[in-house]
């Protein structure tokens, strides 16, 4: 039962007492008793928690609903004082005036109650003097809307802490550009990079220099009409330094989308454009480390390709022009000689065939793949060499790999192999290709003498190596150490091929 009607019903009760005044004495007490019992009955069927109080606080009569609210019985209600039921703290800050009760004044005012197991209650408490000096309360229970309005509290406070506390420079305005608010890093960024402090209710852009004026005038005006911006800005400072800014500008609207002004939001990114240069000219400088690598290992090639023609190849067209010629001169033996000159010839041209597919490599040879040219590489070695070499690719399928990957990975293996040969005085060589799911891996074992890799690890043939294997992201580990053969490990990542 609703508030106002039990109040009509409790006024109805006490007319039809009046009009009965004039009766008996008996019929007096009766209909006394029956108003008393119905105003109790009222009061019961009430939905809003009603209690009755003494001018001491001592509670008289409770309903149901008040039982409910606070976890107490009937019982237990009516053997306390109201300020069992009220927080101490709240209580002793506004107290339950008594004293403006008890002449008639009413009482409307918010209380915490305490439930019986401790949680706080936020009622609306409507208070005032009953029939015999009672003090009727009538209560409603608004903690749903209390604590909406904390949280509202709390999060209005955590907003302004991080409004005041951000590294963002933060500025509102309305529509005709002028201050509506901003946070101590604007009034920083306005002091140290426009000269002086920003004022709210100031036109903005006279905060301005004139040839930044017009660009911020079409960005605002496009970020009034709704688009969002994102630029970035330079200042430059008295000492030739740069710092850089991150500008964002997007409108504020109204539930029913209209716009009302716009929030500039403005990042320093000096840190990170600096480092970016750096990063950028780092990058320049490992190029250029790289391409002198390459132009090195050019250079290398390119003697070790002199010394194969005048050492090997020349020598057996020499020896063959010798005998040619001395077949000649000595027609009586010149078969020999002739079968000689053949016999170098032929040396000569196997020599050249080897020499070439060394050089060309795998890719730019129509009947010939990485496989087949490993196969004819590792070959020769054991065949001239007397190594033993394996070679192992059983999970490698190259037709899933580019020319260019394909290539660096038999410049990889040729490279190593030369330095096997020239330097570790290996009886064995296994040559490894392993495809997983996430890396292309190439080891190259040997079980020569190894070496310091602290000592080897700058040596132009192994950083050749390594910059070839950068051009596919690819990571080369060595281990190795005197006396333990050397296991090289290039790991190309599959996502970055």
């Amino acid at each position: 039962m609703k508030v106002k009607e039990l109040f009509k019903k409790l006024n109805a009760n006490s007319y039809n007492k009046r009009v009965s005044s004039n009766d008996s004495n008996n019929s007096n007490n009766n209909n006394s008793k029956n108003y008393e019992k119905c105003y109790y009955s009222l009061i019961e069927q009430a939905t809003d928690p009603i209690f009755l109080v003494d001018l001491n606080g001592n509670l008289k009569e409770v309903n149901s609903s008040l039982c409910a609210l606070s976890g107490y019985g009937k019982a237990e209600l009516l053997h306390v004082n109201i300020k069992t039921l009220l927080d101490v703290r709240h209580l002793n800050e506004m107290p339950v005036c008594f004293d403006q009760l008890s002449v008639g004044e009413k009482s409307f005012m918010e209380w915490k109650m305490v439930h019986k197991n401790g949680t706080i209650i936020y009622v609306e408490a409507n208070s005032k003097r009953s029939r015999d000096n009672s003090v009727l309360v009538i209560i409603k229970d608004i903690t749903d809307r209390e604590k909406g309005d904390e949280v509202l509290m709390k999060s209005e406070a955590n907003l302004q802490t991080i409004f005041d506390t951000t590294d963002t420079i933060y500025v509102s305005i309305d529509n005709d550009f002028r201050i509506i608010s901003f946070n101590p890093r604007a009034r920083y960024f306005a002091k140290n990079e426009l000269g002086h402090d920003f004022e709210i209710s100031e036109y903005i852009l006279d905060y301005f220099p004139e040839e930044r004026k017009r660009v911020l005038r079409t960005y605002m005006n496009e970020a009034l009409n709704g688009t969002r911006i994102n630029y970035e800005i330079d200042y430059p400072q008295p000492d030739d330094s740069v710092n850089y800014y991150h500008v964002r500008m997007f409108p504020i609207s109204k539930d029913d989308q209209s716009i009302y002004g716009l929030v500039l939001a403005v990042s320093d990114i000096t840190d990170k454009k600096v480092m970016e240069q750096k990063l950028l000219a780092q990058k320049v400088q490992e190029q250029k480390r790289i391409s002198k690598a390459i132009a090195d290992a050019q250079e290398k090639e390119r003697a070790e390709l002199g010394r194969e023609l005048h050492d090997n190849i020349l020598q057996l067209l020499s020896t063959s022009v010798m005998y040619a010629a001395h077949s000649l001169c000595h027609p009586e033996d010149y078969k020999e000689f002739i079968i000689k000159t053949k016999e170098h010839t032929e040396a000569a041209i196997l020599a050249l065939r080897k020499l070439s597919h060394a050089l060309v490599g795998p890719t730019h040879d129509a009947s010939m793949g990485l496989i087949d040219a490993l196969e004819e590489l590792t070959s020769n070695i054991s065949v001239l060499k007397g190594i033993k070499v394996i070679f192992s690719y059983c999970t490698f399928k190259e037709d899933q790999y580019g020319v260019g990957l394909k290539l660096v990975i038999y410049r990889i293996i040729q490279e190593q192999l030369n330095n096997i040969l020239k330097h570790s005085e290996a009886s064995e060589i296994y040559i490894e290709l392993i495809k997983d799911s996430a890396n292309l891996t190439v080891i190259i074992t040997d079980n020569g003498k190894g070496f310091d890799t602290f000592v080897r690890k700058s040596g132009i043939g192994l950083k050749n190596i390594m910059h070839r294997a950068e051009m596919h992201n690819g990571v080369v580990h060595i281990l190795s150490s005197p006396g333990n053969g050397c296991r090289m490990k290039v790991i190309f990542p599959l996502n970055n091929l």
